[in-house]
C-alpha cells in the first residue's frame, strides 16, 4: 500500500502543507556515524562490543576574569590558580571542546594540590566533585585531602575556562545529565560529538562545532590534527595535552562501545546537516495534532495504538533526509 502512486503523492502534498506552515527546515542533528561505510546509522543499527579506549585527566584552567568573578563567590579562592578537572575516553574530541559541564545541584569542592606532587604549573587549586574527590585522587595518584571550600554545580555557570590547546575559551555550562558514577563530576562537552553535548550546545546557544569529515578526518581548521583519522589522531592529542601540562593522567579502559552493525568497526557521534519538520511550533502543535489523530485510528494488533503513541509523544524534531 505505501509504494501506491495516490499513496506516494499524499505523502508529497503533505510535505508541502508542512513547508507552506514554516515547518520545514534545516539543522545539525547528532547521529551514530560510521567513519568506514560514510553513513549515518540509526540506533537499531548500532551494535554494542567490547572496546579498549583511551582514559584521560585533562586541565582546564579558569580564565582570570572568571577567578576574579568566582573569588568574589568563594572568598578563599582568591588569589589562586584554579582549574577544573574532567576525564574523557575520546581525546580525539577535545579538539572541538566548546564547554564543560556540571550539575547545577551537586556538590563541588575546591581542592589544594600537594606542593611535592610536581603539580602543573597553571595552577595550585583543582574544583571536582566533592563526592568524587578521594576516587579521582587514588586513581591520580595525587592528594585531595586539602579542601578550601565547597559550592553548587550552579555557581560555575558561565565561568570561563581555558582551553587545554587553543586560544579559546571553554564555558561553564549546567546539565542534570551529569552524575557520579564516573570521571569527576565535570563534563568535557562538545556539542557536535554527543546526544547531551548538542542539546547543551543548543540551550547556551554555542556553534555546533563537528570539524570531522565522513571518512573521520579531521578538516583543515583543526590545527595541529587537520587531515588526521579522528582515532589515530589520539595518542597525538594526548602528547599536545602533555607538552602544555594539561594531562594529569593517562591509562586505558575496558568498556562495551557502538560499533557499526555492517563492518563491525567503532562509529563516533557526529552532528550533520539534516532536514527536520518541527513538531511543536507555533501556530498549532504537530506533535498535538499527530497524538490525537492516533486515537481515531484501527490497530491491528492493538497494542501498536501505545507504542506508536510513545513514539510520536517522544520524539525530538522529525528528522526526515537520513
Amino acid at each position: 500500500l505505501t509504494m501506491d502512486f495516490g499513496y506516494q503523492a499524499t505523502i508529497v502534498r503533505t510535505l508541502g502543507t508542512f513547508i507552506e506552515q514554516g515547518l520545514v527546515y534545516r539543522g545539525k542533528k547528532p547521529v551514530h556515524w560510521c567513519i568506514h561505510c560514510r553513513t549515518a546509522l540509526a540506533e537499531a543499527e548500532v551494535e554494542y562490543e567490547p572496546h579498549t579506549s583511551p582514559s584521560i585527566y585533562v586541565e582546564f584552567p579558569l580564565a582570570v576574569e572568571s577567578a576574579l568573578e568566582l573569588a568574589k563567590l568563594v572568598p578563599a579562592l582568591a588569589n589562586r590558580r584554579v582549574s577544573v578537572l574532567i576525564w574523557t575516553t575520546t581525546p580525539w574530541t577535545i579538539p572541538s571542546n566548546l564547554a564543560i559541564a556540571f550539575h547545577p545541584e551537586l556538590t563541588y569542592a575546591a581542592y589544594e594540590l600537594d606542593v611535592d606532587k610536581d603539580a602543573p604549573a597553571s595552577t595550585d587549586v583543582v574544583i571536582v566533585a566533592e563526592a568524587l574527590a578521594t576516587r579521582v585522587g587514588e586513581e591520580l595518584g595525587r592528594s585531595f585531602t586539602k579542601k578550601l571550600a565547597a559550592f553548587e554545580g550552579r555557581r560555575l555557570e558561565r565561568l570561563r575556562f581555558l582551553h587545554p590547546l587553543y586560544d579559546r575559551d571553554s564555558v561553564g555550562v549546567l546539565g542534570d545529565y551529569v552524575t557520579l558514577e564516573q570521571g569527576t563530576g565535570a563534563v568535557h562537552t562538545a556539542p557536535g560529538h554527543g546526544v547531551d553535548d548538542f542539546h547543551t550546545g543548543v540551550r547556551y546557544g554555542l556553534n555546533i562545532y563537528a570539524p570531522v569529515g565522513p571518512s573521520g578526518h579531521f578538516t583543515d581548521d583543526v590545527r595541529m590534527f587537520a587531515g588526521q583519522r579522528v582515532f589515530d589522531a589520539n595518542p597525538k592529542i594526548e602528547e599536545a595535552l602533555a607538552s602544555r601540562k594539561r594531562l594529569w593522567f593517562r591509562d586505558v579502559i575496558q568498556h562495551t562501545y557502538p560499533h557499526c552493525w555492517r563492518c563491525h568497526n567503532p562509529v563516533i557521534f557526529l552532528a550533520t546537516s539534516q532536514w527536520f519538520i518541527a513538531m511543536d511550533r507555533a501556530n498549532g502543535s504537530l506533535r498535538k495534532r499527530a497524538l490525537d489523530a492516533i486515537t481515531g485510528v484501527e490497530w491491528f494488533p492493538e497494542w501498536g495504538e501505545e507504542r506508536i503513541h510513545k513514539m510520536v509523544a517522544n520524539r525530538p524534531d522529525w528528522c526526515i533526509s537520513r
